[in-house]
């Protein structure tokens, strides 16, 4: 959140010299047949970028990804850079298409920028995915999709409508632009809000990057423009607790309402004081599990099925062949009555 979070457009300069970077490099082999999977006789190497480390949203898929690496037996390599920077993430994903690994599944932060990259990777063997975030002009084999786009965004929107009485006006903090999941929800949410609660009123939609104190001081300055803004979402894992943290800085617990995409443990705080009271995500570690299990299938020339038995602790999910969207389920709403259950 992604997700899991850059989403701003990538100077073209700077995606060339990414591109330029391994670009007079021989790349080849890292197919299944050749390198990993059953055929091979060796283990399987799944490598996943996200869009930034060091965040506790993929943090939790990093840790289900190490679970499912031990109990599957697959080499689980998890790189990227510190700042949400798609030139920096083009780097991460040209270096493991040098180093040959059997599968590369990436959150992009931006997924026009990182589709002829990720056709080097097919070119050279490797099978391609992503994962919280999709690439759907790419040439990817699979997306594992956290839950499906309207199912996020109308519980995202139901969250906050039914703080806000169904009525008054709210606005958005996002974090990039470009970001193709953070996008799919906000469209849904405004689609929602206007056609069920037609009393609620959009006022803005802000952009925040992957800063949480530009979400906060946006948010402020929401509450500034707007004296009479009754509601905030906070579209994802960095901006959620940024909106919550305005709400309480300005002391307008209860007078100004939030609901946010992020994980539930580091909003635990805010969703019990009431500054996000309730927050929507899907469990992180288990779309991470997912991810590497999805990548062993591709590595071993598995065909994905219409319905999965992935086995504790994801469970069945389904693969839709025609977008090639193997879902990990229904999104879930963390509330101060179910919060501490979680731990991610």
């Amino acid at each position: 959140m992604s997700k899991r979070l850059l989403r701003v457009a990538v100077p073209a300069v700077a995606l060339a010299l990414a591109l330029t970077a391994c670009g007079s490099k021989q790349v080849g082999g890292g197919s299944a047949g050749s390198t990993g999977g059953s055929g091979g006789g060796k283990q399987p190497t799944v490598a996943f970028v996200p869009k930034l480390v060091g965040i506790p949203y993929f943090e939790a898929m990093k840790a289900g990804g190490d679970e499912a690496a031990k109990k599957l037996g697959v080499k689980f390599l998890y790189q990227g850079d510190t700042t949400a920077d798609a030139a920096k993430q083009a780097e991460i994903v040209n270096s493991l298409i040098q180093q040959k690994v059997d599968v590369l599944a990436v959150a992009p932060n931006d997924p026009s920028a990182i589709a002829p990259i990720l056709k080097r990777a097919a070119d050279a063997g490797i099978k391609v995915m992503t994962t919280d975030t999709d690439a759907p002009d790419s040439v990817r084999e699979v997306f594992v999709n956290q839950a499906e786009s309207d199912a996020v965004g109308q519980a995202t929107a139901e969250a906050l409508a039914q703080q806000m009485g169904g009525k008054g006006k709210w606005a958005i903090v996002s974090s990039g632009p470009t970001a193709a999941n953070l996008n799919s929800w906000i469209k849904v949410e405004k689609e929602y809000i206007a056609k069920k609660y037609p009393q609620m009123k959009l006022v803005d939609v802000k952009y925040a990057g992957e800063d949480q104190a530009a979400a906060t001081q946006l948010t402020k300055d929401l509450v500034s423009a707007n004296p009479d803004l009754k509601g905030v979402i906070g579209q994802s894992s960095t901006t959620a607790p940024g909106v919550a943290q305005a709400i309480t800085d300005l002391k307008l617990i209860g007078k100004v309402y939030s609901a946010g995409v992020a994980t539930p443990k580091p909003m635990a705080s805010y969703i019990k004081s009431g500054a996000q009271a309730k927050v929507v995500l899907w469990d992180a570690k288990n779309l991470g599990y997912l991810t590497v299990w999805a990548g062993q299938q591709l590595a071993q020339g598995k065909q994905l099925q219409a319905s999965n038995d992935v086995g504790d602790p994801v469970g069945t999910v389904t693969f839709d062949p025609a977008t090639k969207n193997l879902l990990l389920g229904k999104p879930i709403t963390f509330t101060k009555d179910n919060v501490d259950q979680y731990n991610f």
